[in-house]
């Protein structure tokens, strides 16, 4: 929305007000005088979608989704629940969105007519779209084979399945707003996404004492690699064997995410 308005020489701050429904904003957009020569909208509400479904993962890379039981009980998610083929927790975004080489092939099966914004949220491995369930599908046991073992095998489950998900079967994924920075602005920031145009809101009150959440956290896997390597991955050392390390300890992870841990930490350091 923050990109649309800017398109359109509007004031993107309005895309930080908490009352509004953004959906429905960039929607109305369409009607826009300048709609029509200056934005591509033919595919606004795939990529509403497309966007929703990248924060959801992105949430739980960042700050830890938790499983809600039937009892009511709270328990931190395992990262392998979160697993989906199109791993979109290891990419930023950036906009437009149909020039990303990491959504190349998502935009070619939509403009196929093979893809549609529900479709991404089915994609999910162990979790029910629409509802959150944690839940075992039939091509559960294929793609953990592909992703956490050695490829397909003869075994009747998966290793990772057994020990990380089995357990939760029957739970609901819910987050806890406490780890969330106050606010859109931060929030958004802290995912990367703020807009360069948007201006920090600034308290209303300033000199009303209004009461801090925790700061955000990061999933249990990304913790443990920063304990563990403050410092960064040792030379030598490669990705896969400190995934294969800390998947050993009870954090499960991928080569592949440690490495991207490790770019943010190393920008981190040069940006100081």
């Amino acid at each position: 929305m923050a990109e649309a308005l800017e398109i359109l020489d509007e004031d993107s701050q309005r895309a930080l007000d908490e009352d509004i429904n953004p959906r429905q904003e960039i929607l109305a957009l369409k009607e826009h005088t300048y709609a029509r020569k200056k934005l591509n909208l033919s595919s606004s509400e795939f990529e509403i979608e497309l966007i929703s479904f990248w924060i959801m993962n992105q949430l739980d890379e960042e700050f830890g989704a938790v499983l809600c039981s039937s009892s009511g009980g709270l328990l931190r998610a395992n990262h392998p629940i979160f697993y989906h083929p199109d791993q979109f927790f290891n990419f930023h975004l950036s906009f437009p969105l149909r020039g990303m080489s990491e959504l190349l092939g998502v935009f070619k099966e939509y403009d196929a007519g093979r893809m549609r914004g529900a479709d991404l949220w089915a994609r999910y491995c162990c979790i029910d779209g629409e509802s959150g369930l944690v839940m075992r599908h039939n091509r559960t046991k294929h793609l953990f084979d592909l992703y956490f073992g050695d490829g397909p095998s003869e075994s009747l489950e998966n290793e990772a399945f057994e020990k990380y998900v089995r357990p939760f079967l029957g739970c609901y994924v819910v987050f806890d707003p406490d780890v969330y920075p106050d606010g859109y602005y931060d929030t958004y920031a802290s995912l990367l996404l703020e807009s360069k145009h948007w201006r920090k809101p600034e308290l209303e009150d300033e000199g009303k004492a209004i009461a801090k959440k925790r700061g955000p956290k990061n999933s249990p896997a990304k913790r443990e690699f920063l304990l563990r390597y403050h410092k960064g991955l040792p030379e030598g050392l490669s990705a896969d064997a400190v995934a294969a390390e800390l998947s050993a300890s009870g954090y499960p992870i991928t080569g592949r995410s440690v490495l991207n841990y490790d770019r943010e930490l190393r920008e981190r350091k040069i940006s100081k």
